[in-house]
């Protein structure tokens, strides 16, 4: 029993440990971005401006990417500024490894974070 315990712990630890998350410092910001079809957050240090550009390049018929690997934000700007394109955001951070939105002190899943920002 206790093998079992610390097995699920340790795959728990394991799996918090590797997540990595887009990071927004402000709610009203970037509500105001979502609204204007110019999205920007900030992502993990370990993407590369390649890794954004290998992966964005498949849904350039809903938004285009740029990058600034100084600060590592990535803005998209929206082909059409619909929910329907906002939630290929969420495939485009997946991809990237992504799996958790911080918004302030607030992280949440990016299923949540699409219905709750992006939708």
């Amino acid at each position: 029993m206790k093998s079992l315990f610390f097995s699920i712990v340790f795959v728990l630890v394991g799996f918090l440990g590797f997540s990595q998350e887009a990071i927004i410092q402000d709610s009203e910001v970037f509500k105001k971005s979502v609204v204007d079809g110019n999205i920007s957050l900030t992502l993990p240090t370990e993407i590369t401006n390649d890794d954004v550009q290998k992966y964005s390049k498949y849904y350039t018929s809903f938004f285009n990417t740029s990058f600034n690997e100084k600060s590592h934000q990535v803005t998209f700007s929206m082909v059409n500024n619909d929910p329907k394109s906002r939630r290929v955001i969420i495939r485009f951070l997946s991809a990237n490894g992504i799996q958790f939105a911080r918004i302030g002190s607030n992280t949440l899943p990016l299923s949540d974070f699409y219905d709750t920002y992006l939708k």
